[in-house]
C-alpha cells in the first residue's frame, strides 16, 4: 500500500494542517458484546455464505493513495465471503475474506457487536482477512492516519462502515442458522511461478538465507512464499450425501496486477481465482447451494504478482492490463482447484476448533519480553516513492526517497535508536506536527485460530516473507514445546486492522520501502512473534482465552463519500443501440458495450445482481454460459459503469460484456431498480471480420 505518494503530501505544514482543523470529527462507541456459551451438540456444522459489499459509484479506492480514483462502478464485485464453524463441542468460529484493501479493527468490532447474541460468538472467534485489492474501496479504518493516505479521499466514511459492518454481520447470522452436519480438511500445496520477490536485495541480507544470488535471474522467483493454505467445508445435502461447500484459503501475493488508473471497483487477479473455483467444483458436484472460495491474501509484503518484471519504469503504472491478472489470478485458481480435490480423502468428522485473542496497545505496551518497539510511529522517507515496480512518478526519481538508495536512509549518524536508520518523510521535527502520533494505528488484536491441525494468525499487518515464517515458526515451536505439534501455522496479512509493513530487523536496514512502511521501527517483527509466541503459550496453558481492551471508543474525522439520495422522477430507457470494440492492444479486450438510463447512484444498488447476458437457445431465452460459466455481473466479464447525472434524478450508466462470445444470438438484460421494471436491449450478434481482422456488431435475425 503506497502514502504520500506525489508532491501534494509535501504541501506547506500550514495547509495541511488548515485542511485537518476544518474536518468533521465522530466519537463512535461499539457495546462490547457477551455472547452466550454454544451447547455442545456432538456434531460438528458448518455453512458459507457470500455477501456482496460493492458501495454506489463515488467511494475512493485504496492502495495506491491519491494516484488512485474513485470508482464509477465495478469490472468484479467487491464481496465478503463468510465461512462459519462449529465443532459440535461448543467452539465455533467465523472466518470472513474481504475482497477490501485491508480489514479494519473497527470493523471487527462493529461486527462482532452485531453477531454476538444471536450467534454466541465472541470476538475472538472471529477473524476479517483481505486479498488487498488495490482498487477496492477505503476509508473505514480505525485511524486517521489510514483513512488520510490510503486513497484519494480523506477521513472516515460512516455510512460505508456501517453498510459493510451489516452486510457480513447479516453473512454471519446466515451462516449460522443455515448450518449443516460437516466434515473438514486442512491442506497446504507449494505452487511457482504465480509470484515473485520484489525487494530481493532486502529478502537477501537475512541472516538464515543462503544459496540465493541477487545476479541469478530466477531468484526473484525462488525467493518466495510459495505456500497456498486450505480448509475444505463439506456439509451433508438433504439425502444424506456429504458434498462440497467451501475453501478458506491463502496465497501470499500482491493483489496489485491492475494499476492505479483502474476506474472500477475490482478484486484483481483474486477475483479469478475466487470464482474458476467457485464455478467449477459447483458444476462438477451439481452441489444444491453456491460455492464459496474465500481466498485472502498471506505473507504478501514483498510478494508482487509474477507478472512481466517492470522495473522502476514508472510508465507502467498506466498500463492498466486485464488479461495478465486474469492469466495470474486463473492460474491460482487452477492451482486451488487441484489442492481442494485433492483434500478430499482427508476429510473428517472429527473437528477441533479454538481461538485466542489478546487486544493489546502497542505503544502502552511496547516491549513484549526482552524485545522493545518504538513508542511512537514514524513513516520512512522511502514511502514517498512507493515500491518496486509502482513508483511515484517524479518523487522516484528523487534520491532522499527512493528505497534502497543510500541518501534515503541513515547509514552513519543516529541509526542507534529503535527506528534505526530511516529518514523520517519530512524530517523527525516536522513529522509530527504533519501527522499527530496520536493519528497512527496503536491498537493490535492478536489472534490465533486453531482448525484440527492448522493454526491461522491474523495480522494487521503486510509481513514479508521471512517475517511471517519466523512468527509462524515460533508458534510452531511453542506448540511443539507443549507436545502438541501442528501441520501447518500460516500468517494472513492485512486482518483485522491495518498497520502497514513489518519487515525482519536485516531487511529493515536496507530502507526499500517495506522498510520505510514499517511504522515501529525495526524491532516489529520480533515484538510481533513474541507478542504471538506469549499468546500461544498462553493458550496453551489456559485453553481458549479472550483479553479485550476495556472499552472500544473512536474519535475519527469524517467526510461523505457515498452519493446522497436523490428523488428519481424520470424513466428508465437505452440510449442508442449495442455497440462493439475491437481491441486496439495486446492488453487490451474486445468488448460490447450498451448505454441506459437509470435512476440515480444512490439508488442503483451495486451490491445487488442488476446485468445479465441471455442467448437465444431453441426459441427460449437463458442466461449465457460459456464454458460452464454464467455471463453476469457476478463474474469477471461484465462491467458496470456510471457515467454522469442526468436529469429528473436520473443518471446514465454503461454495460460493457468483455471477450464476448462469437454468433448465437444475444441480449442484455438490466435488473429492474426503483420500482421500475427490467430493461430489455435489443437483438445483437457478435461477428468476426474476414480472417479475424474485424469486428462487426449487426442486428440479429
Amino acid at each position: 500500500m503506497r502514502l504520500f505518494p506525489l508532491l501534494r503530501r509535501l504541501l506547506p505544514a500550514w495547509s495541511l494542517l488548515l485542511l485537518s482543523a476544518c474536518a468533521a470529527t465522530q466519537e463512535i462507541v461499539v457495546e462490547q458484546p457477551e455472547a452466550a456459551a454454544l451447547p455442545a451438540s456432538g456434531t460438528a456444522t458448518a455453512w458459507a455464505v457470500a455477501v456482496d459489499i460493492t458501495p454506489p459509484p463515488g467511494m475512493p479506492m485504496g492502495g495506491y493513495s491519491v494516484m488512485a480514483n474513485r470508482g464509477k462502478g465495478f469490472r468484479t464485485r467487491i464481496k465478503a465471503r463468510v465461512v462459519y464453524l462449529n465443532d459440535g463441542r461448543g467452539q465455533s468460529l467465523a472466518l470472513v475474506q474481504t475482497d477490501l484493501t485491508a480489514a479494519s479493527l473497527l470493523l471487527h468490532h462493529e461486527v462482532a457487536a452485531r453477531v454476538a447474541a444471536s450467534t454466541g460468538l465472541r470476538p475472538a472467534d472471529i477473524a476479517i482477512t483481505a486479498s488487498h485489492s488495490h482498487s477496492a474501496p477505503v476509508n473505514f479504518f480505525d485511524n486517521d492516519f489510514y483513512n488520510k493516505h490510503t486513497s484519494s479521499g480523506q477521513w472516515l466514511e460512516p455510512g460505508f462502515l456501517t453498510f459493510v459492518a451489516e452486510q457480513i454481520a447479516d453473512g454471519i447470522v446466515q451462516a449460522y442458522e443455515q448450518r449443516r452436519p460437516a466434515m473438514i480438511a486442512t491442506g497446504k500445496k507449494d505452487i511457482y511461478g504465480y509470484n515473485r520477490n520484489r525487494s530481493l536485495d532486502s529478502y537477501l541480507l537475512n541472516d538464515n538465507v543462503h544459496g540465493i544470488r541477487a545476479e541469478d535471474p530466477q531468484a526473484k522467483f525462488r525467493a518466495v512464499n510459495p505456500s497456498l493454505y486450505m480448509v475444505r467445508v463439506d456439509v451433508r445435502d438433504d439425502e444424506g450425501e456429504y458434498r462440497p461447500l467451501a475453501a478458506f484459503s491463502s496465497f501470499s501475493v500482491h493483489a496489485t496486477a491492475l494499476t492505479a488508473p483502474v476506474e472500477v471497483y475490482n478484486a484483481d487477479l483474486f477475483a479469478y481465482a475466487q470464482k474458476d473455483l467457485e464455478w467449477k467444483i459447483h458444476d462438477k458436484y451439481q452441489t444444491p447451494w453456491p460455492v464459496v472460495h474465500a481466498l485472502s491474501t498471506g505473507t504478501q509484503g514483498d510478494m508482487a504478482p509474477a507478472l512481466p518484471d517492470q522495473g522502476d519504469n514508472w510508465f507502467s503504472h498506466f498500463q492498466v492490463n486485464w488479461k495478465a491478472a486474469k492469466e495470474v489470478g486463473q492460474g491460482i485458481g487452477a492451482e486451488a482447484i487441484s489442492l481442494f480435490e485433492a483434500l478430499q480423502p482427508e476429510l473428517t468428522a472429527d473437528v477441533q476448533l479454538a481461538a485466542a485473542a489478546r487486544e493489546v496497545n502497542i505503544r502502552e505496551h511496547n516491549r513484549a519480553g526482552d524485545v522493545e518497539i518504538c513508542h511512537d510511529a514514524a513513516v520512512g522517507n522511502p514511502v514517498a516513492a512507493g515500491a518496486y515496480e509502482r513508483r511515484t512518478p517524479w518523487l522516484t526519481a528523487l534520491p532522499f526517497f527512493h528505497g534502497g538508495n543510500l541518501m534515503a536512509r541513515r547509514w552513519w549518524f543516529f541509526t542507534s535508536g529503535c527506528q534505526g536508520n530511516k529518514r523520517h518523510l519530512g524530517f523527525s521535527f516536522l513529522q509530527p506536527l504533519l501527522e499527530p502520533k496520536d493519528s497512527f494505528p496503536d491498537t493490535v488484536l492478536f489472534q490465533l485460530l486453531k482448525i484440527n491441525d492448522m493454526a491461522v494468525l491474523p495480522l494487521p499487518f503486510e509481513a514479508t516473507t521471512e517475517s511471517g515464517r519466523r512468527i509462524s515458526e515460533r508458534v510452531a515451536q511453542t506448540f511443539r514445546d507443549a507436545g502438541e505439534a501442528l501441520q501447518y501455522v500460516w500468517v494472513a496479512s492485512n486482518a483485522n486492522g491495518y498497520f502497514g509493513y513489518t519487515t525482519t530487523p536485516e531487511e529493515y536496514a536496507r530502507q526499500n520501502y517495506e522498510g520505510g512502511h514499517t511504522l515501529y521501527g525495526r524491532n516489529s517483527t520480533p515484538y510481533l512473534t513474541e507478542q504471538l509466541g506469549q499468546l500461544a503459550g498462553d493458550y496453551l496453558q489456559q485453553g481458549p482465552l479472550q483479553e479485550l481492551q476495556q472499552e472500544w471508543r473512536y474519535e475519527l474525522k469524517v467526510n461523505d463519500f457515498l452519493p446522497p439520495p436523490v428523488h428519481s422522477e424520470g424513466r428508465r430507457h437505452w440510449l442508442g443501440q449495442p455497440l462493439s470494440y475491437r481491441a486496439e492492444k495486446a492488453t487490451e479486450e474486445d468488448y460490447i458495450a450498451l448505454r441506459w438510463v437509470d435512476v440515480a447512484p444512490a439508488a442503483i444498488r451495486l451490491h445487488e445482481p442488476l446485468v445479465r447476458v441471455e442467448s437465444d437457445t431453441d426459441g427460449e431465452w437463458q442466461l449465457l454460459r460459456v464454458n460452464g460459466e454464467p455471463v453476469d455481473d457476478d463474474g469477471y466479464d461484465i462491467e458496470v459503469r456510471y457515467l454522469h447525472d442526468s436529469g429528473d434524478g436520473m443518471a446514465e450508466y454503461e454495460a460493457r460484456w468483455y471477450n464476448p462470445l462469437a454468433g448465437g444470438n444475444y441480449r442484455m438484460v438490466i435488473a429492474p431498480r426503483g420500482g421500475q421494471s427490467a430493461l430489455i436491449s435489443a437483438l445483437f450478434r457478435w461477428q468476426e471480420g474476414a480472417g479475424g481482422s474485424l469486428v462487426s456488431l449487426i442486428p440479429a435475425d
